[in-house]
């Protein structure tokens, strides 16, 4: 693991906790809201999550992005892969359905859904929903 600090924040709610299965054996969910300049530190604490938790990590990437950012954001998923061979990693593109519901919907079957936290309206609004909407505990990056 990379000794290079992150700062985050969990969000756990009371209702999350009679949550049926062991979350902990459920799928890391990492989602990428467009070209957010924390992907890489979002990245790096959900392949951390995933390996300690003996789960697999899925990588959903939703909003406003061009191709070259998706291009980039694919190099970025199989660097930090590389780093974390015992981790398996799916990842997704959804960039024309609403964010907030994607992610949503998704963290729906994972154990731990990790996002990055920014000042950025449209990233701001998108987090502000999930720590709302999402079935499971959510990391702010």
């Amino acid at each position: 693991m990379s000794s290079n600090p992150v700062a985050a924040a969990a969000v756990w709610r009371d209702e999350l906790a009679g949550t049926s299965g062991d979350a902990s054996q459920r799928p890391v969910l990492v989602g990428i809201i467009g070209m957010s300049p924390a992907a890489d530190a979002a990245l790096r604490v959900g392949f951390a999550y995933a390996e300690a938790r003996g789960a697999t990590l899925r990588v959903v990437c939703v909003g406003a992005a061009s191709v070259d950012d998706d291009a980039f954001l694919i190099d970025l998923v199989d660097r930090w892969a590389e780093k974390y061979p015992r981790v398996t990693v799916t990842f997704s593109v959804r960039r024309a359905i609403d964010a907030a519901v994607t992610l949503a919907a998704a963290a729906r079957s994972c154990g731990l859904l990790v996002v990055p936290a920014s000042g950025e309206p449209g990233v701001a609004a998108v987090t502000k929903a999930l720590v709302r909407r999402s079935g499971c505990p959510v990391v702010l990056v």
